[in-house]
């Protein structure tokens, strides 16, 4: 993780994957706690907070990744900029989803 300011805590998006899911992901003011909120799919209603790790990279892309509660892993590679977002999911039980994004 990185030692500077996340750019976005404080902020709060919605992101509507290719799939269907809906999630609201709010990166709160301490800068390294994100809180996930499913909108739709099984998981409906889920908020959990979680600590996450961040990178810049380069054309406004940042790739943010954290474990969910539930030991699940996710990756994002979002542009706040651009409004797209690339996720990669993966469960305990091994089952692995990519998934593309608008940040609305």
């Amino acid at each position: 993780m990185t030692d500077n300011v996340f750019p976005y805590k404080g902020q709060e998006f919605t992101i509507r994957m290719d799939n269907g899911l809906e999630v609201k992901n709010g990166y709160l003011h301490d800068g390294k706690t994100i809180r996930i909120e499913f909108l739709t799919g099984d998981l409906t209603g889920t908020v959990m907070e979680v600590p996450f790790s961040w990178r810049e990279l380069d054309g406004n892309n940042f790739l943010i990744s954290w474990q969910e509660a539930d030991k699940n892993t996710v990756v994002h590679c979002d542009n706040f900029v651009s409004r797209i977002s690339y996720a990669y999911y993966t469960t305990m039980s091994g089952e692995f989803y990519q998934m593309k994004g608008t940040i609305l």
